[in-house]
């Protein structure tokens, strides 16, 4: 500002300056720590539901072997998209603590996987590296054959009609052990057993898509000479020699592709799993830890009773698959999944988004059930290469559980599948939300600030005015209860709107200025 001496009034002078802001070179971090309590895990999703079954082999015609291999119930619709001009969503850094819950993987460390929604800090890093060291740590996990074999051998039978059952050893994208599969069909024709020939089928073909260079891909996808193609022929034919040949010529072709940095240089490059083409990849490797694990089992997960909270129902991984973009979690988030069921979720969170995630599950079945998805998990993402972040499971009644209250002060996203939830329930949780920082969103399929609520005098006191809430519709193929669609919602903890109206009512309440007399008045 510049004044002058005289009684002028003091004039501003204003410039425009331009300041050149470097970029700080982003870091990674170190990859997240491994799941290692094998006694830990579960997920909140659905049961799952497969394809249709193929005719028996004897009545097949082309296209027998079915390129959707372990598939559960297939989704439709496009996602809902959230703008982030209406609500920008925010994520916060997350602080280190250890549950002695259920499920525990000990001190937590930061993931440096980033998704495609983070918009600072470091990238998320998809690669796992251990899974490309020749001397890593003997990795266990379920096999194909070990799930056809056993106790469960009874259920299938050679659909060649042969004495004896072929056996093939399948390469994954990375230095891992191949694994087995018995060339066996299940018995029963009402599609719920696994099936390992399309499991083979369908893992190479993803395995091609999101693996292969450009150039290899296309040409291993040709509609006329591609791996798909030469395994349909060989199931017509009855050729059991030429199934054969194709998953060696398969491993001959990807096992280059692993040794020589290739596949894990590609992957490097990658800084997330959330884009609409990876949902596939996403999706199967969930389906190949489910199929190995809760399937077997799935009829158990009927057993809860009517009437109360403990009704078991899962969303689907394209819903929720939308949920996360729409809240913008990423890496650097907490999830938590409050009645995570199996752990489908949960798992899915760790997964495509690579964040800190968390379940809690009272029913006996379901924790059963995702304690062997957590077994099962990180070895199987270790099999293509992906680096996953960590994973804990909370056994329990989420409204009254020792841990959960200090958890939910460090969420960012809270999911709540409330469909079937009683509303004293719902009560019960409003309450515990009043724990959630700022800016925190929770999302579920109830609301719990009614649609048509408007702050009052009356109903100042109420916990449901510290959420801003927005409704959305999902469509049929995104929850496994219905195909009918619905409403979800997204509440966000802002008490922006409650202090507006506190404040309004402080100016009206507080005692006005005496008014002065006219000069008129004082005149006379």
């Amino acid at each position: 500002m510049n004044f002058s001496n005289n009684n002028k009034r003091p004039t501003i002078t204003k410039r425009t300056v331009s300041v050149s802001v470097a970029k700080s070179a982003t870091t990674a971090s170190p990859p997240p720590a491994r799941l290692r309590d094998t006694n830990r895990f579960k997920l909140s999703t659905r049961p799952n539901v497969r394809a249709p079954s193929r005719p028996a082999p004897k009545t097949v015609a082309k296209r027998a072997i079915d390129p959707r291999g372990t598939k559960r119930r297939s989704q439709t619709p496009d996602r809902i998209q959230w703008s982030d001009e209406e609500d920008g969503a925010s994520s916060s850094d997350v602080g280190g603590s250890d549950s002695d819950g259920w499920l525990r993987t000990g001190k937590r460390v930061k993931s440096s996987v980033s998704s495609a929604s983070s918009l600072s800090g470091p990238r998320r890093r998809v690669v796992a590296d251990k899974a490309f060291q020749q001397d890593a740590e003997a990795l266990h996990f379920i096999h194909g054959a070990d799930a056809t074999s056993g106790e469960y051998a009874a259920n299938y039978k050679n659909p060649w009609e042969e004495d004896d059952f072929v056996t093939v050893e399948l390469q994954y994208p990375s230095k891992c052990p191949r694994e087995r599969f018995e060339l066996k069909w299940p018995k029963r024709s009402e599609n719920k057993d696994y099936k390992p020939m399309e499991d083979i089928t369908e893992t190479i073909s993803h395995i091609v898509d999101h693996y292969f260079p450009p150039a290899l891909a296309q040409k291993y996808k040709d509609p006329d000479t591609g791996f798909q193609r030469r395994f349909e022929h060989a199931w017509v034919r009855n050729d059991i020699p030429a199934f054969v040949r194709t998953v060696k010529n398969f491993n001959a072709v990807l096992k280059p592709l692993v040794d020589d940095g290739t596949i894990q240089r590609s992957l490097a490059k990658r800084d997330c799993l959330n884009r609409s083409q990876d949902l596939d990849l996403v999706r199967r490797i969930l389906e190949q830890t489910y199929g190995r694990t809760v399937s077997p089992k799935v009829e158990t997960l009927r057993a809860y009773d009517n009437g109360t909270d403990n009704v078991y129902g899962e969303l689907l991984p394209r819903f929720v698959s939308q949920i996360f973009k729409q809240t913008g979690l990423n890496h650097e988030s907490v999830f938590v999944d409050l009645g995570s069921g199996v752990g489908n979720v949960v798992l899915q969170a760790a997964l495509e988004i690579g964040c800190e995630s968390w379940g809690i599950e009272q029913m006996s079945n379901p924790c059963e059930l995702a304690n062997q998805q957590a077994i099962e998990f990180p070895a199987r993402a270790r099999l293509w290469g992906v680096d996953v972040g960590q994973v804990q499971l909370l056994r329990g009644d989420f409204t009254s559980h020792p841990d959960i209250l200090a958890l939910l002060k460090r969420a960012d996203v809270v999911l709540v599948n409330n469909q079937a939830f009683l509303p004293a329930t719902n009560a019960q949780l409003m309450n515990m939300f009043l724990d959630l920082k700022p800016g925190s969103q929770i999302v579920s399929l109830k609301p719990f600030r009614p649609v048509k609520h408007e702050i009052t005098t009356r109903n100042m006191g109420s916990p449901v005015n510290t959420l801003v809430q927005k409704e959305y519709e999902y469509f049929s193929g995104h929850v496994s209860w219905t195909d009918v669609g619905g409403t979800y919602y997204i509440a966000r903890r802002d008490e922006t709107e409650l202090k507006r109206f506190e404040d309004s009512i402080k100016k009206n309440m507080a005692p006005q200025p005496a008014s002065q007399p006219s000069s008129r008045s004082r005149d006379s």
